[in-house]
């Protein structure tokens, strides 16, 4: 009991202390990632929760945008003169409470997974600090929200395969959850294909699948209503992704995701996939036929025999009778495990088909499609650390495919490095973004970077198993040494690997998100100073009933557009192109500071200090050229 206390005090000051940080980081925030995907989310907060217009062709999700909105309501913003910084602090205030929430989850995964003190505890430092959390928060989009969701549909499917049939109304919650994350990103779908995929092979009772099948209902109905209500079907993407003339460039891609998962954990987020792969093969391997005389609906005793995974990872154990026999009650970790490997490798598809046709550096060695998967998979690695020895069998087999499968992508991507010579995205690459910023952002070195701190990770598991697992808070007894020895026993030793190994994933997922929030620090004060007219064309629309800014898209870059929209939403933004003699929507203009010098009738009104571009006025509302 004072152990449990300990861990329960230290998880209780982590939490806490993660939380304060990212509210602070919130209300201290600048300016938003200027991304077009960022103003994007917050302008349909903006329309639904205040009196912004209706944003036209917004190519994606607009589950964050609404839940929002409420917020974006209760608090008034829309009767600020400009609302964008405002606006996106809220954003990033609900981003601190899932972060928050996703160290909670994350210690309960791992004491599920593994009812080992130190395996929670590991888990909840390495949530803590690995950027898909700590970073994403920082930027006004829903990454955070897609690593909670992640790991609550894990926790419900490690639950659920624990407790049996009595936990049946936990699938309604876990399938519900999963179809809201796909108003969130389209590429959750993966989450609700495997779930489902995970239910089947559980074997849940009848009563489970209706509440599984009705979850999975008001979920969809819910997204789809989303979807229609703001206009944001994602025809064009699905359209553009149907195209097969990709050639071996999605090799590439996929490669490089998997080189980049295994890079911001140190190993253990690859290690963990490969577990859940292999769980996968042995699920199905030991799957019995089923008995056509035996209650499905869990509500009566069966007498039927199953062989349930054993937790040690041995060939299996017989279970007989009760409302719970049957694969629906297993090794919680077994199912876990299948369920995030299902996820991650459709995410790894999904990302390797979609991220074809970019030249920058960041499209090939890409982490932020996996990275909502990152930390749970770490989890199952720690779990399957925890209990493992290289005595059992596939123990070893499962470490050579981990450093197998990393060594192959690193030559993969490294061959197809001259291909991407644009310069990376930082916000796409925030868990191995230590790399990028000390090897000057060189493709090649950072992916071999990227194999060494895997391979290292892969060594110091194979060290943890070679010396037997980890002992600590195991329900059996340690195994006694044989002999006195002047050498530390064996189980220290693993000890001592498992904790090194867990140390390095925080040291480094600690200094990328070091490293992260200044550059978004940076980034948010450029954004800050690339709107400051908005306050002019607020005044504008206020005294003089302007209703429309036209951006000329010949000089001005497309996501200036949203930067304006998001600080004064109440009017229309509409894009002209000035050379080709458009008309604009009205007399102001945005455009670039040469423009004086090719319309005879512009007069500069405000300059942008951070930007190439500038609030014009433009009588006739066409450029007259000299």
């Amino acid at each position: 009991m004072p152990r449990a206390l300990a861990w329960f005090s230290v998880g209780t000051g982590v939490l806490a202390a993660v939380l304060s940080g990212h509210l602070i980081t919130a209300m201290a925030a600048g300016g938003p990632v200027a991304v077009p995907d960022v103003p994007a989310y917050l302008g349909i907060a903006q329309w639904v929760g205040g009196d912004g217009l209706a944003p036209e062709s917004i190519p994606f999700q607009p589950g964050y945008g609404l839940l929002l909105a409420p917020l974006v309501a209760l608090s008034g913003v829309s009767l600020l003169s400009v609302q964008g910084e405002a606006v996106h602090q809220l954003a990033l205030i609900v981003n601190s409470l899932a972060a928050a929430a996703a160290v909670f989850v994350a210690g309960r995964l791992g004491m599920i997974l593994s009812r080992r003190w130190w395996v929670a505890g590991a888990a909840a430092l390495i949530a803590a600090v690995h950027p898909s959390l700590s970073s994403a928060s920082r930027i006004a989009w829903p990454e955070t929200l897609l690593g909670l969701a992640v790991l609550g549909v894990a926790t419900a499917v490690a639950v659920t395969t624990q407790r049996g049939t009595a936990a049946w109304r936990i699938w309604g919650s876990a399938g519900m959850l999963a179809t809201l994350a796909v108003s969130l990103h389209a590429r959750m779908v993966v989450l609700v294909v495997a779930l489902v995929v995970t239910a089947a092979v559980c074997r849940i009772g009848r009563r489970a699948w209706i509440a599984l099948g009705g979850g999975l209902l008001i979920g969809a109905t819910a997204t789809i209503m989303a979807l229609l209500l703001t206009d944001t079907w994602p025809g064009a993407r699905l359209s553009e992704a149907a195209q097969l003339d990709r050639g071996l460039e999605p090799i590439a891609t996929v490669s490089g995701q998997l080189l980049a998962l295994g890079a911001g954990t140190v190993g253990l987020g690859l290690i963990g996939l490969i577990v859940g792969i292999g769980s996968a093969f042995d699920v199905f391997a030991r799957a019995p036929a089923r008995n056509p005389d035996e209650l499905i609906d869990g509500d009566a005793p069966a007498a039927t025999t199953a062989v349930a995974p054993d937790p040690q990872g041995h060939s299996g154990q017989r279970q007989r009778g009760g409302p719970n026999a049957g694969l629906h009650r297993g090794d919680p970790h077994a199912f876990a495990a299948l369920f995030l490997a299902l996820g991650a490798v459709g995410a790894v598809l999904v990302g390797g088909w979609t991220l074809t046709g970019s030249d920058r550096a960041d499209a090939v060695l890409y982490g932020r499609y996996l990275d909502p998967w990152a930390v749970p998979l770490a989890i199952v690695a720690l779990c399957w650390l925890a209990t493992r020895s290289a005595k059992q069998r596939r123990v070893l087999g499962v470490l050579a495919v981990s450093a197998a499968v990393p060594l192959v992508a690193c030559a993969v991507v490294v061959g197809a490095a001259g291909s991407y010579d644009a310069a990376p995205r930082r916000i796409m690459t925030l868990s191995f973004s230590p790399a990028w910023v000390w090897l000057d952002e060189r493709l090649s070195l950072v992916a071999v970077a990227a194999l060494g701190v895997t391979l290292v990770g892969v060594l110091a598991a194979a060290a943890v198993v070679r010396w037997g697992g980890v002992d600590r808070d195991h329900l059996a007894a340690p195994p006694q040494e044989s002999a006195p020895s002047s050498k530390p026993p064996r189980r220290y030793l693993a000890s001592g690997a498992a904790m090194a190994l867990v140390a390095a994933a925080v040291g480094l997922g600690a200094a990328a998100t070091v490293l992260n929030h200044r550059h978004l620090a940076d980034v948010g004060a450029v954004a800050r100073n690339q709107a400051t007219a908005a306050h002019a064309v607020a005044d504008a629309a206020d005294l003089a009933n302007l209703d429309c800014l036209g951006h000329d898209r010949t000089s001005v870059p497309d996501y200036a557009l949203w930067l304006y929209r998001l600080e004064v939403p109440e009017i229309a933004h509409e894009r002209i192109s000035l050379n080709a003699g458009s008309t604009s929507c009205s007399e102001l203009v945005i455009a670039d500071d040469d423009l004086g010098q090719r319309c005879t009738n512009a007069r500069r009104l405000v300059d942008e200090p951070a930007a190439s571009w500038a609030l014009w006025h433009l009588p006739g509302r066409m450029c007259i050229g000299l």
